[in-house]
């Protein structure tokens, strides 16, 4: 596949790839083939600015105009009517029924943790099934042999952690409520994990920042350090717990952040007031700004879908 190329489109940048979903020959040179995305815009005004359409001819060399229809954004629930694979819930719902994996998503016992927590009244802001199986990727691909997870909740994600790890590994988790915590337990028991989580009851920087708990040591100095890191606990203290984590990850180990964008909230303009739910979020990427580079390399990717619009930082520690 040839490499993906970003146009214009009603004031945005977009990303296509090429090929994109409906590949068309033209008739006009049989040498060449033109192609555009299928995706109208739901209005009834048109966008002269529309989306790129590629012609590649035979010498590769490629010609491209603009077409009067653009990329949709996903549809709400009223406007998509009868037919709700148009919204991100949708597409969630989709993408889970065909990827959900027997030993990860489609674990029943999962979903019995789930019902568990809301019988127990815990809050319903769990990961996706799609996240939860990308953070067991993502365990997977690094080889993680130690994870640390900072806000446990019902233990949904916790469980995708243990169930990437190897048999030797071990994961900690740190959850401020001591409900929250033991409906965790109940589903760790449940799902019958190995290595089976170690649950830290308190609130989350005292327990790091314990000069005799169990994560008082650097890496190098008792343990390796963590693999992977992933929090998921109170916005406001997220650059608190970027300093810490930083300092338990490992070299050549990652920290994952969810709710990094925040409906769009986290780019309010300099000068504007920053929602609370975004400011420790701004002090991290102030930070990796600052820092250019020496430290750590990171990236942030918005995603849509049954939690609507989000999304997650991902930090490399060099």
């Amino acid at each position: 596949m040839t490499a993906p190329r970003a146009v214009s489109a009603a004031g945005r940048s977009l990303l296509l790839l090429r090929p994109p979903l409906r590949v068309a020959r033209a008739h006009h040179h049989p040498q060449q083939r033109a192609f555009a995305t299928s995706l109208t815009r739901r209005s009834d005004t048109p966008d002269p600015r529309g989306v790129t359409q590629y012609t590649l001819n035979a010498d590769g060399s490629v010609q491209h105009r603009q077409i009067g229809t653009r990329l949709d954004v996903p549809l709400s629930k009223e406007q998509a009517g009868d037919e709700p694979h148009l919204t991100a819930a949708g597409v969630d719902a989709y993408l889970t029924s065909k990827l959900a994996h027997p030993d990860y998503a489609s674990d029943p016992a999962l979903l019995r943790g789930l019902a568990r927590a809301d019988e127990a009244g815990l809050p319903k802001i769990a990961v996706t099934p799609q996240l939860g199986q990308f953070l067991a990727v993502l365990t997977k691909a690094v080889k993680a042999e130690r994870v640390l997870e900072i806000g446990t909740l019902g233990g949904y994600s916790t469980a995708f952690f243990a169930k990437a790890l190897p048999r030797t590994g071990q994961i900690d988790t740190i959850e401020y409520s001591p409900q929250h915590a033991k409906v965790a337990q109940a589903n760790f028991l449940d799902l019958d994990l190995f290595p089976f989580p170690t649950v830290h009851v308190g609130p989350a920087l005292d327990i790091l920042r314990d000069p005799a708990g169990p994560f008082a040591a650097p890496p190098g100095e008792i343990d390796p350090g963590y693999d992977v890191v992933f929090v998921d606990a109170d916005k406001e203290a997220y650059f608190d717990y970027f300093v810490e984590a930083l300092r338990l990850t490992k070299s050549g180990g990652v920290i994952v952040f969810d709710n990094a964008i925040r409906g769009g909230r986290i780019a309010v303009p300099d000068g504007a007031e920053v929602p609370s739910d975004a400011t420790g979020l701004r002090k991290i990427f102030d930070w990796i700004q600052a820092d250019a580079g020496k430290t750590v390399l990171s990236a942030a990717i918005q995603t849509v879908g049954d939690k609507n619009w989000d999304g997650f930082a991902i930090v490399y520690k060099n």
